[in-house]
């Protein structure tokens, strides 16, 4: 057939001398391409793997808190919290690189003790501001009636929490102070889930923190102008308008904690537990 001896011709023709190291050599390079690109998703996969089975995570949760009466037990609370917006990780809050680094400093910056992200100067105070953001952009279409919830940035102890992530609280700010006094959060509060006994000890810090910042901060402050002012002192806990459900339940019985056996660990790791104002935590 002609194209038989065509392509005889043509493969008599051929430098095989050089074909074959360039074939040799491309094929080689293909694979170790390949192999390259495994190797780098497969360590990827393994490192969002270790970060899950560690808790670490770059999310952004949003929670409001409800103290629901006890029954039989006049006074008493069971302290219940919800989710109340899809969450977000960092990198979709932020578009900027810089905010979102910052944020994670931040974040590792907060213990048991100091649970609230500790932000400071314009860069802290549009992070904080662009959280607030985020939560009333998703509840502006709400139906149920608007109360004003305070609002901040939480980090709870990384080396105590389940999940490493940066938590949004809502609170009444009456149900709020409650928690400033620790008699009472001993006595009085119950929780949904035993490991929840964390959560009492971060709202009581928060708790002395906004009553100091109250005292601490001048009211003028409220009235500078954020367009110019550097913002190098600003409410860490923020007045939002939202329209949130009131009227949540609890999914299990209230929980007892035994806080004898928990106080000795808090008190190794320095975290103050006092009905008394503690000292100056407007400038930790």
């Amino acid at each position: 057939m002609v194209w038989m001896e065509a392509l005889l011709e043509w493969l008599s023709e051929m430098e095989w001398r050089r074909v074959f190291p360039e074939l040799v050599g491309k094929a080689a390079g293909v694979l170790l391409g390949i192999a390259i690109s495994w190797w780098v998703l497969f360590r990827r996969r393994l490192k969002y793997l270790d970060r899950l089975r560690r808790g670490d995570s770059d999310e952004l949760l949003f929670q409001a808190h409800y103290l629901l009466p006890v029954d039989g037990e006049d006074g008493t609370v069971q302290l219940v919290f919800r989710n109340v917006a899809p969450r977000r990780t960092i990198d979709d809050a932020y578009d900027n690189p810089s905010a979102r680094e910052s944020l994670r400093q931040l974040a590792r910056a907060t213990t048991l003790n100091a649970p609230i992200v500790p932000t400071e100067g314009r860069v802290g105070f549009e992070i904080l501001n662009d959280a607030a953001s985020i939560l009333t952009g998703w509840l502006a279409t709400s139906s149920m009636p608007r109360k004003v919830w305070l609002f901040c940035m939480t980090c709870e102890d990384r080396n105590v929490v389940r999940k490493e992530c940066i938590r949004c609280f809502l609170f009444q700010e009456d149900e709020l102070l409650r928690f400033a006094d620790w008699r009472w959060c001993r006595n009085h509060v119950r929780v949904e889930r035993p490991w929840h006994w964390l959560r009492v000890v971060t709202l009581h810090r928060i708790a002395c923190y906004h009553r100091d910042e109250q005292i601490a901060l001048p009211v003028a402050l409220d009235r500078s102008v954020p367009f110019v002012d550097d913002q190098r002192q600003h409410r860490r806990i923020m007045r939002l308008a939202l329209g949130i459900c009131d009227s949540e339940v609890a999914t299990s019985e209230p929980c007892r904690v035994d806080w004898d056996d928990k106080e000795s660990v808090l008190l190794q790791r320095g975290v103050l537990m006092s009905s008394e104002t503690p000292s100056s935590p407007v400038a930790g």
